[in-house]
């Protein structure tokens, strides 16, 4: 950790500084665009193991597995790129070499101008068991499929909501009444931003939640990809023209699947909102939608392309697991209850980038009328 007398802090600034970061519950770490590490918290020692003082200036190496450095290495260009990468699943190393499962969240840390001058990285310990569930996706399936046994998600959805919802609302009203005082030293009012910040981001992951759960469970009726397709473009319709995206639409026969046309609406305008963002500032932006009847696998196909910059590795490996985002305001969820909902549906989602940029989210469906 850094000495307190040496960085010029004020008495105000080193009870912040103690507050919010050295004595955090969440583990922390600063490395620089160097990846050696500059700021350590007491969580983060206790986790890896580490005597204070002992890990500063120590290089990435110290920290992962030598086959994982690229990675590494390459989920901080993705954290530079996005401003923030959150929950991506990793292995650490302790001060005894051994391994520690972790979520990583990446926050790029910007100087006055705008560039990169170093990350920080939020680590959350995850058990072996919760690991080895992660891995299997059947374990998710099948805890969908018992917990749908014995309520319905919209249940517990409403339940989570007015157990959350109050109290969420009196931190952001708190936060803002704080912010708003005259008078406030900066390092207040910048604390009561961050409270009122990540406040926010909790409400949206709440409203998602709500939004994907109407009543719990899929009410599947004969329905036309092609339909739910259209009417999800209407929706974005004025957004897409306002930031001149061009649409391509391509609509074979096929015949008609059993779905739920309200889930099945907000998963494409999810998948269309997402190929939206990342044609963001993109000159000739442009999404093809598809669809159609594949014979030799017997399914009919609903595929949105964008030709955007597409997805590194890294993003490919992590995207369908819950609250994994590279977006400053994303919540992680969206891809994540996309694919419960097909599973519901008894399809399959498939995602791809090809090295020349762009990428394709392909919808797939074997229950046909």
């Amino acid at each position: 950790m850094m000495k307190k007398e040496e960085a010029g802090m004020t008495g105000l600034q080193r009870s912040l500084c103690d507050t919010i970061f050295i004595n955090a519950q969440e583990p922390m770490l600063v490395l620089g665009v160097d990846l050696q590490v500059l700021l350590v918290n007491n969580s983060a020692l206790k986790l890896l193991g580490w005597t204070d003082g002992a890990i500063n200036g120590k290089p990435a190496s110290a920290l992962v597995l030598e086959k994982d450095l690229k990675e590494f290495s390459d989920l901080a260009g993705l954290a530079a790129k996005n401003g923030v990468v959150r929950n991506y699943r990793f292995y650490m190393l302790t001060a005894a070499k051994s391994i520690v499962r972790l979520f990583l969240t990446a926050q790029a840390l910007k100087d006055e101008a705008g560039g990169i001058n170093g990350f920080c990285f939020y680590l959350s310990p995850v058990s072996p068991d919760e690991w080895s569930a992660l891995k299997d996706p059947h374990v998710f399936r099948n805890a969908a499929r018992k917990l749908g046994r014995l309520t319905s998600i919209g249940q517990l959805t409403s339940m989570f909501a007015h157990d959350i919802k109050n109290p969420l609302h009196v931190i952001l009203s708190t936060s803002e009444l704080l912010r708003a005082q005259e008078g406030q030293p900066e390092q207040v009012r910048a604390g009561a931003e961050l409270i009122e910040r990540n406040a926010r981001r909790a409400s949206k992951i709440v409203k998602t939640l709500l939004d994907f759960s109407r009543s719990g469970m899929c009410r599947l009726e004969p329905y036309p990809v092609a339909d739910a397709a259209e009417y999800s473009l209407g929706l974005i319709d004025s957004a897409l023209k306002a930031a001149k995206i061009n649409v391509e639409k391509d609509f074979a026969q096929a015949p008609k699947v059993f779905l739920d046309p309200h889930y099945m609406h907000s998963v494409i305008y999810n998948l269309l909102n997402n190929a939206a963002q990342a044609l963001d500032g993109r000159k000739n932006g442009a999404i093809k939608v598809s669809s159609g009847w594949l014979e030799a696998e017997q399914e009919v196909f609903l595929t949105i392309a964008d030709n955007g910059p597409g997805l590194e590795p890294a993003m490919l490996e992590n995207l369908f697991q819950p609250f994994f985002t590279t977006k400053e305001n994303g919540t992680g969820l969206g891809l994540y209850l996309a694919r419960q909902i097909i599973d519901e549906h008894g399809g399959r989602i498939l995602v791809s980038s090809p090295p020349g940029g762009g990428a394709s989210v392909s919808l797939r469906f074997k229950k046909t009328v």
